[in-house]
């Protein structure tokens, strides 16, 4: 496991495969494992030809029944069927217990390189490349999802998002809710948020992307967001150059609410609570809409909450509040706006224009 500087592709996967048996061998240190990073770091092609036959070694599943894991089920795949190879590997673990992983991993280093090099598994059928999976929140829950990468992805309540990884990109479709995301940094592969119209990318950074009705706002906790509108989002991801499409970039302290249909509009600095404070039951707006307020808070709270007419949710706030306070939320409004709040004991909380 040399680190030269110049290596022939053959070199490359040899290499990939001796570090993915050392890695699945059991007997791991930190000393070990600070090797293996400094080898994958060392060239982009180590990363390249690591991930190629990671892909291989999970499509084949050589190590599941004997470590007793459902890689499909967590990386929401199909299983790879047809193959005497796969049909001896599905066997109990009884029937190929001791040498079982030795010889998987024998198999997956003799197979690996003819494999990578015709992107086929031994029966001829091309190789999944692709993950994808459905996450999704209930009223009041708010939740933190590691995925794959290693980013790690808090929903708000009723969010649902739906997360897709291929060997070269990777995007979440936010298609209801709030999420705040703590992307881990990966040059070689981006990472990609859609909802209704609108497209983020960024490699590595810390951001919140809310869908609110028509409207969908990022803001930035840390590094940097593109936030653009391409005509064809799959393409612009499928083919990652979006060098050429009008975009808003924002860092550290900035915000930017793109409407549907719309052009993106300047960016703006925040200047109430940090991005993704509602993590920690706190929801912070600056003139927003009061329907936007209120569809957030139904999302956390227990009683549904109505405005009786559209010039009600047409007036404008700028306010912060904790969610586990709705007295104190409705107590603001009425103070603010010429507004009444009526609370029954039973049924839903009506906000209607003061007479």
């Amino acid at each position: 496991m040399t680190m030269g500087v110049s290596k022939t592709e053959e070199e490359l996967e040899r290499e990939a495969a001796a570090w993915f048996t050392r890695l699945h061998s059991g007997d791991v240190d930190a000393s070990v494992r600070a090797d293996f990073e400094a080898w994958l770091h060392h060239d982009r092609a180590h990363k390249a030809a690591y991930r190629e036959f990671e892909q291989v070694y999970r499509d084949l599943d050589l190590v599941a029944p004997e470590a007793g894991v459902d890689l499909d089920s967590l990386l929401g795949r199909r299983r790879f069927r047809g193959s005497a190879l796969t049909r001896f590997i599905q066997r109990p673990a009884g029937a190929i217990a001791g040498a079982g992983i030795a010889m998987a991993l024998t198999v997956a280093l003799l197979f690996a390189p003819s494999m990578l090099e015709s992107g086929q598994g031994p029966s001829g059928q091309a190789l999944a490349a692709k993950s994808s999976s459905l996450i999704a929140t209930s009223r009041g829950e708010i939740r933190e999802v590691r995925l794959e990468d290693g980013s790690v992805v808090t929903l708000g309540a009723k969010s649902r998002i739906e997360t897709e990884f291929t060997p070269s990109t990777r995007k979440i479709d936010l298609l209801d809710g709030e999420v705040f995301l703590e992307v881990a940094k990966d040059a070689d592969r981006p990472f990609f948020v859609t909802s209704q119209d609108t497209l983020v990318r960024v490699t590595g950074t810390k951001f919140d992307v809310k869908r609110s009705a028509d409207i969908v706002h990022v803001s930035v906790l840390e590094g940097v967001v593109e936030v653009m509108k391409p005509a064809d989002i799959p393409a612009a991801i499928e083919q990652q150059d979006v060098e050429d499409i009008e975009k808003q970039v924002l860092t550290k302290g900035e915000r930017v609410s793109a409407a549907r249909r719309v052009a993106l509009p300047e960016v703006k600095q925040i200047e109430q609570v940090e991005p993704g404070a509602w993590r920690e039951g706190r929801l912070a707006y600056e003139d927003a809409s009061l329907a936007e307020i209120i569809a957030d808070l139904n999302r956390y709270s227990d009683r549904q909450i109505e405005i009786a007419s559209s010039d009600v949710g047409d007036m404008r706030s700028t306010v912060a509040f904790r969610v586990d306070n709705m007295d104190q939320v409705f107590d603001v409004l009425e103070a603010i706006h010429p507004l009444t709040v009526s609370r029954p004991a039973a049924g839903p909380i009506v906000i209607s224009r003061k007479r």
